[in-house]
């Protein structure tokens, strides 16, 4: 809103200088009559030139934690699935989902075989947010069970898992969708909150197959964080549908004032599936995917589940074809990415006050979107990316994109700057000392300019309200 205010002043000052001016130019009319279409001619283009030149004030935006960002990441799992790739635990989950660095997992399940490895993986700092479904044998008193025999890893509770999807066959005391869900995501959330045990687990609304169907779900009280599925449609990029469409369809049944979470999202690599429209490469997966987090990120999503962390078996099957993994454990390249970036921007511990940049893009920005971080050190991390289409869902095969050449111009005095390329690798690729501006070609996958400033620097402008 103050953006646009000080937007129609400014305008308001240039009509003002118009008229202006156009009165100079009657007023010398008289005088110069046989020049007078020369006259106006020069001083409708300088007019015209002032009219649309830049504003050249500076902006200030408030950096958010590096780690908050780190925080926002998760990823599916289906440790209780022991005869697909996820029976290997010992020699392949665990391992990758200790290297990747991610610190939540979403699951569900209800053996003692389960609960050990979620508590086994609480110890080295992976936290669970487990789904709670009548389709599974879980009532809601059950609920409370099973979270106290794991509330060393739980952090969250889960309503039941896309109630709407036919397939699923769900049902709670012989009611469907959609009130037998209303039904059990009431009696579950009760149950949780009745306990002092589980009382202070955040619960979670049930999650949609389709987002519209909450219209059918409506309004529930009986949740803490609202819950979407928000898998981009047809392998379209990550900038689509979220906003307009996911986000909405979550609030209709958590109202406006509770977080969202995007519990189930991704791409598949099913690419030889010549009936899937949603396929893409794996090259495409690790342009998109990084993309995605951030996106989400900067739109507010509190926790961004990434589906899911290993293909479930070998196949064209688009089900299982999502992981990060491949079904042998080999990483694909959007899990060292989106290592690398984890690494890059990882900074555990207590809350700091976050400072301002003053810096302003200039160039070819149009498609270019950006995250401002700050570490507890006091460096910033810019990350610019592309946000374009980098997959060709009819033809199916990948896009080059050119880069896009973006200037940084720094206005903080900044005593280094280091540039990271995660699609390639956590080490730096260029570095500056003592930089006024940063000129940088930008791709559609994601770069993070490690920002230093020098001792006591203040940035000073305009706060920025830009995406």
């Amino acid at each position: 809103m103050l953006r646009a205010v000080n937007r129609i002043v400014r305008l308001t000052g240039q009509m003002r200088q118009l008229l202006n001016l156009h009165s100079l130019v009657v007023l010398c009319l008289d005088r110069f009559r046989p020049y007078a279409l020369t006259l106006l001619f020069i001083a409708t283009l300088m007019a015209c030139i002032g009219w649309f030149a830049p504003s050249m004030q500076t902006r200030i935006e408030q950096a958010r934690s590096a780690d908050s960002f780190v925080d926002s990441i998760g990823v599916n799992t289906h440790l209780r699935y022991l005869n697909t790739a996820y029976g290997r635990y010992d020699d392949i989950i665990k391992p990758r989902l200790e290297e990747l660095g991610i610190r939540h997992i979403r699951d569900g399940g209800r053996d003692s075989e389960f609960f050990e490895k979620l508590n086994d993986l609480g110890t080295i700092g992976i936290k669970s947010t487990l789904i709670m479904s009548p389709t599974d044998g879980i009532q809601p008193l059950d609920a409370i069970t099973i979270a106290k025999t794991v509330l060393r890893s739980i952090e969250a509770i889960e309503g039941p898992n896309e109630t709407d999807v036919v397939r699923f066959n769900f049902s709670y005391n012989g009611e469907p969708f959609p009130e037998g869900t209303r039904n059990y995501q009431n009696a579950l959330y009760a149950a949780i909150k009745g306990d002092t045990n589980t009382t202070s687990l955040p619960v979670l609304m049930p999650s949609m197959g389709q987002g519209r169907n909450a219209k059918k779900l409506g309004f529930l009280r009986s949740g803490d964080l609202c819950n979407m599925h928000s898998y981009p449609v047809n392998g379209a990029p990550p900038t689509d549908d979220v906003s307009h469409w996911y986000i909405p369809y979550a609030r209709i049944v958590c109202g406006e004032d509770k977080p969202i979470v995007a519990t189930e999202t991704g791409y598949h690599n099913a690419i030889e599936n010549s009936s899937s429209k949603s396929a893409i490469s794996e090259h495409a997966s690790n342009k998109y995917l990084p993309r995605l987090l951030l996106e989400n990120f900067n739109l507010g999503v509190q926790r961004t589940f990434l589906y899911e962390l290993i293909n479930g078996s070998i196949g064209t099957n688009q089900e299982q074809n999502f992981g990060l993994l491949r079904y042998d454990g080999s990483p694909k390249p959007s899990f060292n990415t989106i290592k690398n970036l984890i690494f890059l921007l990882n900074d555990p511990g207590s809350s700091f006050p976050l400072k301002s940049l003053n810096y302003r893009l200039q160039g070819a920005t149009h498609q270019v979107h950006h995250t401002l971080l700050q570490k507890r050190n006091g460096a910033f991390y810019l990350i610019l990316w592309q946000a374009v289409r980098s997959w060709d869902s009819r033809q199916k095969r990948d896009i080059t994109v050119t880069n896009q050449r973006v200037t940084v111009m720094l206005n903080t005095v900044i005593k280094k700057a280091v540039v990271y390329q995660p699609l390639h690798s956590n080490l730096p690729f260029e570095q500056y000392t003592n930089p006024q501006q940063l000129t940088l070609d930008v791709p559609d996958s994601p770069i993070a300019i490690e920002l230093t400033p020098a001792r006591n620097a203040e940035p000073e402008g305009e706060k920025s309200d830009t995406y």
